[in-house]
């Protein structure tokens, strides 16, 4: 009830109700109230607006510069927005020393608490988050998620409860999953491998299986980018067996047979043996996590990992029928993913001899991401360059492409 609310919270929602301003409204106002470096500085509209409804409900009080930007859309000071909740004891009252004490002990009772409705909402957070991994520019994604991370803090730091420690826990091992995620797409390993063990910990804390089978396959991940195949191969077992039915375990075993298929074209028994599996694994998968969001998995992510390990092995039949599946299912804006089936692509074309056809295949892949990509961003408008990733393995493949030109020859 509104009543129950910190004061701070109603008065922000009563001046914004009464300039008749809804909460998207009110974030517009807020990034117009800021100078240029802090509107620079700002999240993308929809985490502000997220944000505001964060604040209206109490569950964790703006900091900067969102108190600064407060004050000024409202025309107030910072003090007269964000006064003392607590009253002010009078020193010369013989009682207040212990009603001090009462007070603050029930400052830290009450800060174990959490309600239904603020636990709920750092759930549906993270997992609006994760179903803009494939559509959101990283450069984006992880100034977002630094954003909400801050807000996470603040609330945990304040609420104490075994439940909601365990919950809020659960909340920052998938943030953190998704920072290596975004990590990864911006080819920037010294903060991938910072953000995994963060991940790791704070799942294992949380006591969920099935986040930690998540989380190891997001590490497995970057290994695999970084080309260490066998601890790629090592941390997707681990994803598989600490939860083997979940989207985790899926998401490694495809990711083993990548590995084990990237680590050496002989092994074409591991390979297919770990390719079964995801298969068994994603026809077992619930309804509920059979998605395009970062926290699930499809047929479309399948086709591709299927397609990616059998370009590996240098199988271009088996290869392009599974490209063709990934591309006619993955959806138009989830550009990465698009651009290294193509590639994988182009690789089967010089494995078979049609160097040419590569080339021409490769340009016409390659040419929208060094001219930037037209993805609207979050503030409307902008090209922007795409992450690293796609750029460095485009580097590899160009080198393969003029070394092997010879040998087919």
């Amino acid at each position: 009830m509104i009543a129950e609310l910190p004061p701070w919270a109603v008065r922000l929602r009563a001046e914004r109700r009464d300039r008749l301003w809804s909460q998207k409204e009110m974030a517009r106002h807020l990034v117009e109230a800021a100078d240029g470096a802090t509107r620079n500085g700002l999240p993308a509209r929809e985490t502000i607006v997220r944000r505001i409804k964060a604040y209206e409900a109490g569950h964790n009080e703006p900091r900067d510069p969102y108190r600064m930007l407060y004050a000024r859309a409202f025309g107030t000071t910072e003090s007269d927005l964000f006064g003392p909740s607590l009253p002010v004891l009078q020193q010369d009252d013989p009682a207040s020393g212990f009603e001090r004490l009462r007070l603050s002990l029930d400052e830290v009772t009450s800060a174990g608490a959490m309600s239904e409705a603020a636990l709920e909402h750092w759930e549906t957070t993270v997992l609006l988050h994760g179903e803009a991994v494939r559509s959101r520019p990283a450069e984006v994604l992880v100034q977002d998620l630094a954003a909400d991370f801050n807000d996470l803090r603040q609330v945990l730091e304040r609420h104490r409860s075994a439940s909601a420690l365990r919950r809020l826990t659960r909340v920052v091992a998938q943030m953190s999953g998704l920072m290596c995620l975004t990590f990864i797409k911006l080819d920037n390993r010294t903060a991938f491998r910072g953000w995994a063990p963060t991940a790791r910990v704070a799942a294992t804390e949380a006591g969920d299986a099935t986040t930690l089978s998540w989380v190891l396959a997001q590490e497995s991940y970057g290994h695999y980018y970084a080309g260490d195949h066998v601890e790629a191969i090592r941390v997707a077992q681990g994803a598989q067996n600490v939860a083997p039915s979940c989207a985790g375990a899926v998401l490694g075993a495809a990711l083993e047979a990548r590995a084990h298929a990237a680590l050496s074209p002989s092994r074409v028994p591991e390979t297919r043996a770990a390719l079964a599996r995801a298969r068994r694994l994603l026809d077992e998968l619930s309804p509920s996590e059979e998605n395009a969001s970062a926290f699930g998995y499809n047929e479309a992510q399948f086709r591709f990992h299927e397609g990616n390990a059998f370009t590996h092995l240098g199988d271009t039949a088996a290869a392009w029928a599974a490209q063709q599946s990934a591309l006619r299912l993955c959806p138009e804006e989830d550009y990465m993913e698009r651009t290294l089936t193509r590639l994988d692509r182009t690789l089967c074309l010089v494995r078979d001899g049609d160097v040419p056809s590569a080339l021409e295949y490769a340009t016409v892949t390659l040419t929208p991401l060094v001219n930037g990509l037209p993805i609207v961003t979050p503030s409307g408008s902008g090209n922007f360059n795409p992450p690293g990733l796609a750029q460095s393995r485009l580097a590899r493949f160009s080198l393969a492409s003029s070394s092997r030109r010879w040998r087919v020859r």
